[in-house]
């Protein structure tokens, strides 16, 4: 089983690093435009939200999770502003963002939580932190509900400074080893450019969605987790990990 796990790991990672490329301005097909950064900022800031990734029921108080994640999220590829920030001019139709989440659970049904990744062969950095209260804990016959918070950065990337604050209300209901879930978000982006090139205000955008997610506990202390945020920026998740 441990073989196994470090199999999917590494399965996973490989396949999210091959999709690294470098975020830069440049003037090649235009000055970037304020439009286009608002966009740019919505969709980057859906790319690197810090979304669940786990049910609303609390890990308690001895609980742990440490997880390996790829997120995937489409983009609006079509559109010039990517060629305008993208290095080499290579657009791309999706990202997908590999991340270590560690969440530790603590009294009164506090869990809090932390990721980090830094992409190979790429500028992307990110990190991010997480609290989540259980209104409800959840019992054999009810559901659990919580709210949590969340706070995300992007680093690394000198023309681009982005970060999100992510607001979430989470019920789920396990039935032996499998537990589905949802949820609903509101993710407040803030954006600007640091680039000589030009001189744009900076982006506050607040998105707002739902999502949907099934966790599997297919062996002892091992889960799998699949999530989807429906909005106007699809986003996918895949989590693999060790929980108890």
């Amino acid at each position: 089983m441990k073989k196994l796990f470090a199999i999917i790991i590494i399965l996973l990672l490989s396949t999210s690093f091959s999709y690294a490329k470098d975020f830069q301005i440049t003037n090649i097909f235009g000055a970037l435009l304020q439009s286009e950064l608002e966009s740019l900022t919505e969709e980057l800031g859906v790319a690197i939200a810090f979304n669940p990734m786990a049910p609303a029921e609390p890990l308690g108080i001895t609980g742990f999770d440490i997880s390996t994640e790829v997120v995937y999220t489409n983009f609006h590829d079509g559109d010039l502003y990517w060629k305008k920030v993208v290095k080499d001019y290579d657009t791309f139709s999706s990202i997908i963002i590999p991340r270590i989440h560690v969440q530790k659970g603590l009294p009164f049904n506090i869990d809090i939580g932390a990721m980090y990744v830094a992409v190979p062969d790429s500028n992307i950095k990110l990190w991010g932190l997480e609290a989540k209260y259980a209104i409800l804990e959840g019992t054999v016959v009810t559901p659990a509900l919580s709210v949590r918070a969340a706070y995300s950065s992007l680093e690394g990337v000198d023309d681009i400074e982005l970060s999100t604050k992510e607001f979430d209300v989470l019920i789920s209901k396990g039935f032996l080893m499998i537990t589905p879930y949802a949820g609903l978000s509101a993710i407040m982006i803030d954006g600007s450019e640091e680039s000589p090139l030009i001189a744009l205000d900076d982006v506050n955008k607040t998105v707002y969605r739902a999502l949907i997610g099934l966790q599997i506990s297919p062996f002892p202390l091992v889960v799998i987790n699949g999530e989807v945020s429906l909005g106007q920026v699809a986003q996918y998740g895949l989590k693999v990990g060790i929980r108890f």
